[in-house]
């Protein structure tokens, strides 16, 4: 979608903290291959996915201690990319290895950086509390999605089609009726819908068992590169000071696989009957399915504009304003790497 599709200098999602154990996990991000693993002291490595001999995945391999040894003709490496041992030979020729990436755990996360290690800073990675605060409780899921990463910024940053595509799980009256309000702080997109007096939707139904209409609030923030953060307020109509008037949040994280895919990682985190497990599993379920609803959409969004011959842009309308913030952002983003990179 862009000559330079994916700004490297940043932190990105590469999984959840318990998807990475003793196991090779294997991902591609941002079209390069990369492997993580947890070392025997619980701290994570992530390598180049690709053995510099014949090219084989080092995922298909396994573990050998804190070194990750090739499936194919056994070489290994540590934690750092040097190659420790090639057992068809007595040495290991000096520098010969694989690129060892920084990585770090955030909020139950586990991040990578693919750009300039020397930039790999850790206070630029973004906290989000709520997956792991006390009074907090947090289910995790993932979504595979065929279309550009930032389509899928789009889809959450305009709500207006949840009318449409959400009709049994998010849908409610209001969001076409009541603007969204959009303010840019920095890098960050913030915006904000207020719906009073609505019927709730079918997941306030679930959770709240809510008896008339509510006062509903969306507030959006979009971090560059690839998170969105929606916090939901709801409250029986005129309580605006209900002690849970934070219903929940969903916690959105866009990182690209290719130009066509992106991996997305989300969590839905509350904090009411936070130790009631079908409380939990009704959140999940019926977020799992709005996102797989959101996933076919996409799917064919990213079909339509690559076989599109006229090449003619998007087009913008008013609920769009809070991804065109994002976009023009990002662009900016993408001419600053593209300047740095170009002066290093």
């Amino acid at each position: 979608m862009s000559e330079q599709p994916f700004l490297l200098n940043q932190w990105y999602v590469a999984g959840t903290r318990s998807e990475v154990g003793r196991s090779p996990l294997g991902r591609w991000i941002c079209s390069q291959p990369v492997v993580f693993f947890r070392r025997e002291d619980g701290s994570v490595a992530a390598l180049e996915d690709r053995c510099p001999h014949r090219k084989y995945r080092l995922s298909k391999g396994v573990l050998v201690g804190d070194e990750i040894q090739c499936g194919y003709h056994g070489l290994r490496f540590d934690g750092r990319g040097n190659c420790t041992l090639i057992p068809a030979q007595a040495s290991v020729p000096a520098g010969f290895g694989v690129r060892a990436y920084p990585v770090k755990e955030k909020s139950d996360l586990v991040y990578v950086w693919l750009g300039q290690p020397a930039k790999a800073d850790p206070a630029l990675l973004p906290d989000f509390f709520e997956n792991v605060a006390d009074g907090w409780k947090a289910v995790h899921g993932y979504h595979h999605v065929e279309a550009n990463y930032q389509l899928v910024v789009d889809n959450l940053l305009d709500l207006t089609h949840l009318t449409f595509v959400h009709q049994t799980t998010l849908a409610s009256p209001g969001i076409q009726e009541n603007p969204l309000v959009v303010e840019v702080e920095g890098d960050v997109v913030r915006a904000r819908r207020e719906m009073r007096g609505v019927e709730p939707a079918p997941i306030f139904r679930a959770m709240r068992n809510f008896e008339g209409k509510i006062d509903r609030f969306q507030n959006i923030s979009f971090l560059p590169p690839n998170h969105v953060h929606i916090r939901i307020e709801a409250a029986p109509a005129g309580m605006a000071n209900d002690p849970d008037l934070i219903h929940h949040v969903v916690l959105n994280h866009l990182t690209p696989e290719t130009e066509r895919s992106t991996h997305y990682f989300w969590s839905i985190a509350r904090r009411m009957r936070l130790d009631d497990a079908e409380v939990s599993r009704r959140l999940y379920d019926m977020n799992r399915t709005a996102f797989d609803e959101d996933a076919l959409v996409l799917r064919e969004q990213q079909i339509m504009i690559e076989t599109d011959r006229s090449a003619a842009p998007l087009t913008n309308l008013d609920a769009d304003q809070a991804s065109n913030m994002a976009r023009r952002i990002m662009r900016r983003k993408f001419e600053q790497e593209a300047h740095e990179g170009a002066a290093s």
